[in-house]
């Protein structure tokens, strides 16, 4: 083992070394993204599955998505086994001599998917981004004579039954007096195989708060106050794109209110990589042909501009395209979005035209978070986001 000492850092060589000794029944690697924690759970969830050669058990693979169980685990796996993994058409594969299947379980019907299995162990990617009841399933599988459980997650809100549920029962012993639940927390600087300038280009771009506590802290905190902290009137208010700037494209994000208020906003991308709102249109109870005629008005003011428009009202899109308007889908992923901007906005690459920015403006200060939903996701309070909505609804195109 002290030879793995120069391949691993110290925090991989540690949960290494505690899988092979202790053998918990569930080990969990948890905290800051890139901090080396689902490579390591993969070689010990490797190491695991060797001691079943050519027994004919089974084993379960459990992401967010096919996709990504493909990026965050099989590619890797590929490496370590050295050899290529096909999946048959039951999601499955073949490893020395057992089969390994892999299941999406991010739906709150997904644990039917693995009704009936006996599995000798399990690897759940992405924890958090599982429901709770595909896990609890997955776990309630894996019954087979030593059976072990492998989760590898980010941070979220401390709430999240991932954390309340296992994590916080770190050390958890079995009546035999084995370990039961092992949990292992990651910083990113957990990671020294990583480059100085990299760690230091994430320290600088990842927005204050909760997500900076999460991302490089690997904190379980909950989100609080006002959403965008990083912004700064006197930085990021200006009065006109300065000279110096060439543009790129336009963006156009549109989102469809009537008692509360519809906005669109236009967006120029420069070649420097700044962004700047250059257009807000904000109107309580107008109908969809008075959008178009305004949308119709902005895309000849600014050539090739591509407009994103909430899908909430597919056939306002609809309409807009059959009118002539350059418009596709927006990207609706709430959070997502919101570390989007609020990298931006902390890195000074987002800046509001002074005379254009209103009802946004006052937003700014109003946009807060809310409530936690009973799976641990944030949510933010549905009031003063009109404008501010499509910052975070319609990035498909930001950074």
């Amino acid at each position: 083992m002290d030879s793995l000492k120069n391949i691993y850092t110290k925090k991989q060589y540690e949960v290494l070394r505690y899988s092979i000794n202790k053998e918990p029944k569930i080990l969990i690697c948890n905290g800051a993204k890139r901090a080396g924690k689902t490579f390591i759970l993969i070689q010990a969830f490797l190491l695991h599955m060797h001691e079943y050669k050519g027994m004919g058990v089974s084993f379960i693979i459990g992401g967010a998505t096919s996709s990504s169980i493909q990026r965050n685990i099989l590619d890797d796996m590929e490496q370590l086994i050295d050899g290529e993994i096909k999946l048959n058409k039951n999601g499955g594969f073949e490893l020395w001599g057992n089969m390994v299947y892999c299941f999406g379980g991010a739906n709150s019907d997904s644990w039917k998917s693995v009704r009936g299995f006996t599995a000798a162990g399990a690897f759940l990617n992405e924890g958090t981004a599982l429901h709770d009841s595909f896990v609890k399933e997955v776990i309630s599988r894996c019954s087979y004579k030593g059976s072990r459980v492998f989760i590898d997650t980010n941070p979220e809100n401390p709430m999240h039954s991932v954390k309340t549920d296992y994590i916080d029962n770190d050390g958890q012993l079995l009546s035999d007096g084995r370990v039961n639940i092992k949990s292992f927390n990651f910083t990113l600087y957990d990671n020294d195989k990583l480059p100085k300038d990299y760690i230091e280009s994430i320290e600088r771009v990842t927005p204050s708060g909760m997500f900076y506590d999460r991302d490089v802290l690997g904190l379980w905190v909950a989100a609080e106050g006002v959403v965008y902290k990083d912004f700064d009137k006197d930085i990021h208010l200006i009065d006109h794109i300065p000279g110096t700037e060439e543009i790129d494209y336009y963006i156009g994000g549109i989102d469809y209110g009537f008692e509360h208020y519809g906005s669109i906003v236009v967006i120029a991308k420069c070649k420097s990589g700044n962004y700047y709102l250059i257009e807000e249109v904000a109107e309580q109870h107008r109908y969809i042909n008075w959008w178009i005629d305004v949308a119709l008005e902005l895309q000849e003011k600014y050539p090739y501009i591509q407009f994103y428009g909430d899908y909430a009202r597919t056939e306002y899109i609809q309409q807009m395209k059959e009118a002539g308007i350059n418009i596709e889908f927006a990207n609706k992923s709430v959070v997502e979005g919101i570390n989007t901007v609020g990298s931006l906005l902390k890195t000074k690459k987002l800046f509001f035209i002074k005379d254009k920015f209103k009802k946004g403006l006052d937003e700014m200060y109003l946009y807060v978070w809310g409530s936690t939903k009973a799976n641990g996701k944030e949510e933010v309070v549905k009031r003063n986001d009109d404008v501010l909505n499509l910052y975070r609804v319609h990035h498909k195109k930001i950074a």
